[in-house]
């Protein structure tokens, strides 16, 4: 979808699987030639990459997820530290949207929005999307 909007793209994933099937998607929806693929671990890459907006969708450990009252982005994330994650995201930008559960603990949620810079925390925005009054 952002590859619609956006001159330039980059897809950064570790499972291989994935990254081939995005490419794939990519392909039938005619913007391939605007995103790069890139096989590797974004934490590892972070500290190197320059771009104006960074879209996070980690793992959200699988359907378990949907198994606890509220997801804690330090524990369900399949060995990931959500909360790294962000960081190394605002490292290269402060405009971050990162795509979480729906049991997203609100208290983390919080935490979250705290590890912004000063001037970029009121501009902070939580989205959540309802299909027939159910949140999705």
């Amino acid at each position: 979808q952002l590859a619609f909007t956006c001159e330039r793209v980059v897809a950064i994933d570790l499972d291989l699987d994935r990254l081939l099937l995005a490419k794939h998607n990519a392909e039938v929806y005619g913007v391939a030639d605007r995103i790069d693929f890139i096989h590797g671990d974004f934490l590892a890459l972070a500290p190197r990459l320059q771009a104006d907006v960074v879209f996070l969708s980690p793992p959200w450990g699988g359907p378990e997820y949907q198994r606890v009252q509220e997801f804690d982005a330090r524990a369900h994330m399949g060995g990931l530290d959500g909360f790294q994650v962000l960081r190394c995201a605002l490292n290269i930008t402060p405009q971050v949207a990162y795509y979480l559960p729906r049991n997203m603990s609100r208290r983390q949620l919080e935490m979250m929005a705290k590890l912004q810079l000063p001037e970029y925390r009121a501009q902070c925005e939580v989205e959540r999307c309802l299909v027939n009054y159910r949140p999705k």
